[in-house]
């Protein structure tokens, strides 16, 4: 997961400095760790612990409507719940520009981590899925979530293997925010519940699609947002090419 400038085709920006705007004045330095950062990884923390939980105490954790099918395909749930503890807490850290800026050897070893655990995440919540709670609409939904994280995870790796980095950040960004849906999903549940005063299953259909879909549609905004903005080129930018002076560079990118 590396996301050094070997393919980019641009110098980056010192990151923290001030800056001058098009009229000469400067802009404050920007932030080290941007708060909405702290807020992502504060809630892939808790949901990491609440899935070593699953590891630790088993069924006396289980979501009560749930607990029947977890209990039958103990392997399956636990699975899952190791995998995403990993793919949730170390992939918060991939997006920390510093982190890949001044510790890639760091921020590729996070990548080995991730990649696996997220495949293995997404292929045990495609098992899970087929077993879900509440019929053929959370199936689908489940399912569609664990199929999309195979996919994504996938094309970021192979994108990396080509070193095409731009192209990897952005799948990248695509695999978390799918990720990300085990937090959303203990966000919402409880708020559908209420909504619909105490009855699980309609609350259990609904948060199967909202956990993931918002965060897609947030991730292609982000990502086109960002290109416009140079902050992550567009993938028409011709990456640099490989050259004896930057192939050691590519290389390590690579590996």
């Amino acid at each position: 997961m590396s996301t050094s400038n070997a393919g980019s085709g641009s110098q980056a920006s010192p990151p923290f400095s001030a800056h001058a705007t098009p009229t000469g004045r400067l802009q404050p330095a920007r932030r080290d760790v941007p708060r909405g950062w702290w807020v992502m990884f504060a809630g892939a923390l808790l949901i990491a612990v609440y899935a070593l939980g699953y590891l630790i105490l088993g069924d006396r954790i289980y979501p009560p409507n749930l607990a029947d099918s977890f209990r039958a395909r103990p392997w399956g749930i636990y699975t899952h719940a190791f995998a995403a503890m990993f793919a949730l807490g170390l992939g918060a850290f991939q997006f920390r520009a510093g982190l890949r800026e001044r510790r890639p050897r760091v921020h590729r070893v996070i990548g080995r981590i991730y990649v696996p655990a997220a495949l293995l995440t997404g292929a045990s919540g495609l098992y899970m899925a087929a077993y879900s709670h509440s019929g053929m609409i959370t199936h689908l939904g489940f399912g569609f979530l664990g199929a999309a994280v195979l996919a994504t995870t996938s094309v970021a790796f192979i994108r990396i293997r080509a070193l095409n980095i731009v192209a990897h950040r952005e799948w990248m960004i695509r695999s978390y925010a799918l990720i990300f849906a085990a937090v959303m999903l203990r966000v919402l549940l409880p708020l559908l519940i209420i909504a619909y005063k105490g009855d699980f299953d309609p609350a259990y259909r609904w948060v199967a699609w909202l956990c993931w879909v918002p965060n897609v549609l947030w991730a292609e905004w982000y990502i086109r947002r960002s290109r416009e903005s140079n902050a992550v080129p567009g993938p028409s930018r011709r990456p640099a090419l490989v050259t004896p002076a930057n192939a050691p560079r590519a290389r390590r990118a690579r590996t």
